[in-house]
């Protein structure tokens, strides 16, 4: 009784370490996923603020926390059972030696060799898969950094082309008032330009708003407030093509998708392993301690306690829940083996559509850096110094303005999606 009431008192003890480790690990998760106005320098590029957001954003806390927490699982998991103590009381057996009193005994369940092993493989595989997916996630917040870094990128520089846009259109603006007074112009062309002019505020207006939106998704995904000023996105350089097959194959065979689905793969492969071992008997051993009173029914009886050793096995009778352990285990291997095949034919598309964006983007801003922008800036000065002259009528003078400011748009609009092109391929490749 004496041990039985000890056992309980301690399986109910709560270790004081361990109320300290909880409590330092939730406030630290708290401090580190908590949105914070952190400074950033001014010159920070593209590649500093992926390097912030993959040190302050909670969701790569939660994926490590998994990855601990899996890990933790693969220890329990090695582990024998506990054992198995009782203590028999009461009106119990008369022997030659006396009446017996108390009988304690203890018992050690051994599971059938590999078992254990199985187990604790197939959890440490589990606890790699998600550390796989911790860096695939970590991937991905790279792209969505470099995307949105990028759209800002294109709300900024359509501001400021914009921007220079109304004073070109103030500056045109004034020669044309003055033509007006001076009879060489009619009030029409007041209009029209007056009327440009608005349309240019109107997509200032669009411009500062979509800066302020893509601002706030840079921020939240540095887990910073949405207002918390950010440096201004400059236009970094990006590496030339590398070989698309070389991609492809890096992608297929070293992605996180692709690892994290190996690691489930052998995870089933060794749940299949212990699945079949459980068609097998456990072995129990134990140990009882009978003590016996030195009063009895026998007039010899002298007290002697008396040790016993047990040996058993469990009978794996049951076939049915062991049956469908194998069919569950071979249909999980089955689900892996075509979800890696699923993730490397995505992989393969991703990676060629972003190289294919890339490299038609590259050729796309040296014909407008070559050819467009300085044939459309030529024609546009030449429209103003004839409309000047009174050679040319201010439609025409207007119609190469828009010519050449819808070039300047598109030719941000192109750095912009090359750039968000190069992150998507850097995902896709699993380049960081």
């Amino acid at each position: 009784m004496t041990i039985s009431l000890a056992a309980f008192f301690i399986s109910c003890q709560t270790d004081p370490a361990a109320r300290y480790s909880q409590g330092t690990l939730s406030a630290s998760v708290q401090s580190s996923t908590k949105a914070v106005n952190y400074s950033i320098s001014s010159r920070a590029g593209i590649e500093e603020l992926v390097t912030l957001s993959l040190e302050h954003h909670p969701s790569l806390h939660a994926a490590q926390q998994k990855v601990s927490r899996l890990t933790a699982r693969a220890a329990q998991e090695k582990a024998l059972p506990d054992p198995n103590a009782r203590v028999s009381l009461g009106d119990l057996a008369q022997t030659a030696a006396g009446q017996v009193d108390t009988i304690v005994g203890v018992e050690q369940r051994i599971p059938f060799p590999g078992k254990r092993k199985a187990k604790g493989l197939a959890a440490q595989k589990e606890a790699d898969a998600a550390s796989a997916e911790l860096e695939s996630l970590k991937l991905a917040l790279a792209e969505r950094v470099r995307i949105a870094y990028w759209s800002r990128y294109l709300a900024e520089q359509g501001l400021r082309i914009n921007l220079e846009s109304r004073d070109i259109l103030n500056a045109i603006s004034d020669i044309v008032k003055k033509r007006v007074e001076s009879n060489q112009a009619n009030q029409a062309d007041l209009l029209r330009i007056t009327s440009e002019i608005s349309k240019i505020d109107k997509e200032i207006i669009i411009a500062r708003q979509r800066s302020r939106s893509s601002g706030a998704m840079l921020n939240a995904l540095l887990n910073r407030p949405a207002g918390a000023s950010l440096p201004s996105p400059k236009r970094s350089s990006i590496p030339g093509e590398s070989n698309l097959d070389a991609l492809i194959s890096r992608a297929e065979s070293s992605h996180p998708s692709v690892l994290s689905g190996q690691a489930r793969l052998e995870a089933f492969r060794h749940r299949l392993r212990k699945a079949r071992l459980e068609n097998y008997p456990d072995l129990m051993v134990g140990v009882q301690r009978a003590w016996v009173s030195d009063s009895g029914l026998s007039p010899v009886a002298d007290g002697s306690d008396q040790t016993m050793f047990t040996l058993g096995i469990n009978i794996p009778f049951w076939r049915a829940p062991r049956r469908a352990g194998i069919d569950e285990a071979s249909a999980g291997i089955a689900e892996m083996q075509a979800n890696i095949a699923s993730s490397r034919s995505s992989l393969r598309q991703r990676v060629e559509d972003a190289w294919l964006s890339a490299k038609s983007s590259r050729e796309i801003i040296t014909l407008f850096e070559t050819r467009l922008i300085p044939d459309a800036l030529k024609a546009h000065e030449l429209a103003l110094k004839s409309y000047s002259a009174g050679e040319l009528s201010f439609v025409d003078v207007l119609d190469t303005w828009r010519t050449l400011l819808s070039l300047e748009l598109q030719l941000e609009h192109n750095r912009a999606s090359l750039g968000k092109a190069s992150a998507a391929l850097k995902s896709a490749a699993a380049i960081h």
